[in-house]
């Protein structure tokens, strides 16, 4: 059995309605560490790795390791009624397989959701993953720049020089660009190994930059022609990932 209890609704609410929006089933893994969850959509497309620490928990209770396999939009649905400044509890009992969520503030209200029989899916081995550009930048600018995408076409490319980063998109027409050039206070970090640029799907990256509202920052790890890493972290308490694969572009 397990009970964990959290103040910080936003960020279990925004990161797991985030990762619903890309994987429709999961294994939440809890632990003396916190809470994480890693798993990949049915395309292989697109991997979400997400990890609340343990620091963003006022209760963290457990007999052992657990895990539970949940549907994400029937666990969302019940997320959302939870408000800022309410408190959110998860737990599991021993003789019982159900998911309850308590949430707690100007009244008690308590949810029940399925556990999931679930094997355990074969991901790809992320961890191996090398790039040869990493850029950090102000969360907000990344998704000023997939929004301006958006506009043109459902591909966004990533370059990276020394001197500068760029969003791109290109469509027959029309051409949307965003740049920041080293120096520039919104681009945080440039550490290309080389020239660097990859295309990636449109309809997933505008999923994952929804994460740029728990984060101010954001990391992009990424190769030419090659799987993209996308990071969101907020201090200790919080860190969501996300492995993309690219989309070729001429």
């Amino acid at each position: 059995m397990f009970e964990i209890t959290t103040s910080d609704v936003d960020i279990v609410k925004n990161s797991v309605g985030i990762a619903s929006e890309i994987i429709d089933e999961g294994i939440f893994r809890i632990s003396k560490n916190g809470l994480k969850f890693v798993a990949s959509d049915r395309a292989m497309v697109a991997v979400v790795d997400l990890a609340i620490s343990a620091a963003a928990f006022e209760k963290l209770d457990l007999t052992e390791d657990t895990s539970v396999g949940v549907n994400m939009n029937n666990f969302v649905s019940v997320l959302r009624r939870a408000s800022a400044g309410d408190k959110l509890t998860l737990k599991k009992e021993d003789n019982r397989n159900k998911l309850k969520i308590i949430i707690e503030g100007s009244s008690r209200r308590r949810f029940e959701v399925p556990i999931l029989d679930m094997a355990e899916s074969e991901l790809p081995q992320t961890d191996k993953l090398e790039f040869s550009s990493l850029v950090e930048l102000k969360s907000g600018v990344l998704a000023e720049g997939i929004a301006d995408a958006e506009i043109v076409s459902d591909v966004v490319i990533f370059e990276a020089s020394a001197d500068y980063f760029k969003i791109k998109s290109e469509g027959d027409s029309s051409i949307t660009e965003l740049e920041l050039e080293k120096g520039n206070p919104s681009l945080i970090r440039l550490e290309p190994a080389a020239s660097t640029k990859s295309g990636y799907p449109l309809d997933y990256l505008r999923k994952m930059v929804k994460a740029a509202k728990l984060s101010d920052t954001a990391s992009i790890r990424f190769s030419s022609d090659f799987p993209m890493k996308m990071e969101f972290n907020s201090g200790d308490k919080f860190r969501m990932s996300f492995i993309l694969a690219p989309h070729m572009i001429e």
